[in-house]
């Protein structure tokens, strides 16, 4: 069992953790939720034992914690190079084939580099190092964000199998939902515990929020009646007994205020083009590297002005390629991309390449935007970022925070049609829902490649395309 009691955390002199209590063990499967940048990944360093805390106590009896960050960091070496350090002893090799067969990790080069595995490769090996380990409780860092589809089923099933307890990092709503059993919600530097998935989570926050600003509605009307019979007694002898009771009444309850969530209010996509004309075709679309592997087979698809398409499929199959042929970025082998007249497109990258991480968050925007140095400070403000940060530089950001920023210049500009590679991935789920609504409401025509179910479902997209094996099958 691992309990934690009052624990907290200052960074600079700000307060991120401020005692925050907590139980963990009996297998049990937990998340933890919040506004990026709120501690969550604090906490779980803090209870693997990777950093230090302020106050508090953290007490851990017969458990053994492995943990996985959320960005991996892996020897320049190969694969079976790397499982070669994991074990002690030669003879123990059959712990790795055992766990490779439980892990289904079998689609790879024992000679590549691991450098050239795919994120979901890369996130079986890691769980092969820390698995070999034998651990009982696992802490986990985001673990779907580089899964395809398949890989998070199958994720899925693997946890509710482990014998183990687990807490994980996620904002993959679908995947809370099938996963876990409680939620730990940071908020204010405070942990609240719930019990339930997240959908149970939602609700039950909701109805606490709805409380919580019917209970200040109260106390103003309460404060108002109040003030009125002092108001009514001021200069006489009753005020003293008025006086007396104000204060009974209204004890502890004098910086009561209403639940305000500090969120991205509105992102506003405007297209200049929002009816049926084409958009992107491709006609007989011939894709192959080395001249040998088939990336795409006499492909065909059209894409006109008003649809939201969101494509999916495994990891590798091509829809990294096939952007890349409608951004001009790559050349079919035969065949044509023909793009409509006078469209412009917006790229949201899965990569955000365009970020110089040595460069200010002020910097950054100007550079990127070309827009008037009067305007940065009202653009960064809508998406949170204002005062002091503007001068941090881009590498200080957690994941979540870049990722927020990224979507910051990619608004910056309107366009009429908007290719969106894995946005969701690293955003908090406060501004998942801002984002989810603005693209419904967006006019213009949305091409989108998303693992995220539970953000797919919200969109509602009007096509549904599946890739794998060079096919494009319209769901």
């Amino acid at each position: 069992m691992i309990i934690g009691t009052e624990i907290t955390k200052q960074f600079i002199g700000s307060p991120v953790l401020d005692g925050i209590s907590f139980k963990l063990g009996n297998s049990k499967k937990a998340a933890l939720v919040g506004k990026n940048g709120c501690g969550k990944s604090t906490l779980m360093k803090i209870i693997a034992g990777v950093m230090n805390y302020d106050g508090g106590f953290i007490s851990i009896t017969n458990e053994k914690i492995a943990y996985i960050p959320q960005e991996f960091d892996f020897p320049d070496s190969t694969v079976s190079e790397f499982l070669a350090t994991c074990i002690e002893n030669e003879w123990e090799d059959y712990k790795i084939e055992i766990l490779k067969e439980q892990l289904n990790f079998t689609n790879y080069n024992p000679d590549q580099l691991i450098s050239t595995l795919s994120e979901g490769q890369k996130m079986k090996l890691k769980l092969v190092q820390v698995l070999l380990l034998d651990p009982t409780t696992l802490l986990i860092d985001e673990p779907t964000n580089h899964l395809d589809i398949d890989g998070i089923l199958w994720f899925e099933n693997f946890i509710k199998s482990l014998n183990k307890s687990v807490l994980m990092i996620s904002h993959d709503r679908q995947f809370l939902n099938n996963i876990v059993s409680e939620i730990w919600e940071i908020e204010n530097h405070k942990l609240t515990v719930f019990s339930g998935n997240y959908d149970y989570y939602k609700t039950e926050k909701d109805r606490l929020i709805g409380k919580w600003n019917q209970d200040y509605i109260l106390f103003q009307k309460k404060k108002e009646k109040l003030e009125a019979l002092y108001d009514r007694y001021a200069g006489t002898y009753g005020v003293k007994a008025v006086k007396s009771r104000i204060s009974r009444e209204l004890e502890g309850n004098s910086e009561k205020v209403p639940y305000v969530s500090k969120k991205i209010k509105e992102i506003d996509f405007k297209p200049g083009i929002t009816h049926s004309k084409r958009m992107v075709m491709f006609n007989d679309v011939n894709k192959t590297y080395d001249g040998e592997k088939f990336i795409f087979k006499n492909f065909n698809f059209e894409l006109r002005g008003g649809e939201k398409v969101w494509l999916f499929g495994p990891n590798g199959a091509g829809k990294s390629t096939l952007v890349k042929m409608i951004l001009g970025l790559e050349k079919p082998t035969d065949g044509e991309v023909v793009l409509g007249e006078n469209v412009s497109i917006g790229y949201f990258a899965q990569k955000q390449n365009q970020l110089v991480y040595d460069k200010s968050l002020l910097d950054n925007f100007l550079d990127i935007t070309h827009c008037e140095y009067r305007e940065v400070f009202g653009a960064l403000k809508k998406f949170l970022f204002e005062g002091d940060i503007l001068k941090l530089k881009v590498k200080d950001l957690s994941p979540g925070q870049r990722a927020r920023f990224a979507f910051a210049i990619f608004t910056y500009h309107n366009y009429d049609m908007l290719i969106l590679d894995e946005p969701d991935n690293h955003l908090d789920i406060e501004t998942k829902e801002v984002i989810e609504e603005s693209l419904r409401n967006y006019k213009g025509t949305l091409f989108l490649i998303s693992h995220d179910r539970y953000f797919v479902a919200n969109l509602e997209p009007t096509s549904v395309l599946y890739l794998k094996d060079g096919v494009l099958n319209r769901i």
